[in-house]
């Protein structure tokens, strides 16, 4: 005897849901906002003009440059977030600190937007 064939149409409410990956960038994103994290650090405790500001200054925004290659400003507002919140206190500050070097950066909030 043979067996008819009967396929059954499987709804999408049957299926299972979709596992939706990260961006890209949230992975690369995390040694960015650990080297920022570092760096923004030793601006708070160390002194506030001299070529070592400078220094930092400008490694901050070369953390921003790879922020925004890796996701734009959407990156870089998460790597703005990670550093405010690992110290609550000092966010503010750290905040500051991070808007300044990345002024004019393509994708980062305009001046009037800043604190």
């Amino acid at each position: 005897m043979i067996r008819s064939r009967t396929t059954v149409p499987i709804s999408p409410a049957s299926q299972e849901p979709a596992v939706h990956a990260a961006s890209p960038w949230q992975e690369a994103i995390v040694p960015i906002a650990d080297a920022l994290l570092s760096l923004v650090s030793a601006v708070e405790s160390g002194p506030t003009t001299g070529p070592a500001v400078k220094a930092f200054q400008a490694a901050i925004r070369r953390k921003g440059e790879e922020a925004s290659a890796a996701g734009g400003s959407e990156a870089m507002e998460a790597a703005l977030r990670i550093v405010a919140n690992a110290a609550p206190d000092r966010a503010e500050r750290r905040e500051s600190i991070i808007d300044k070097a990345w002024a004019g950066l393509n994708g980062w909030r305009p001046e009037e937007h800043q604190p």
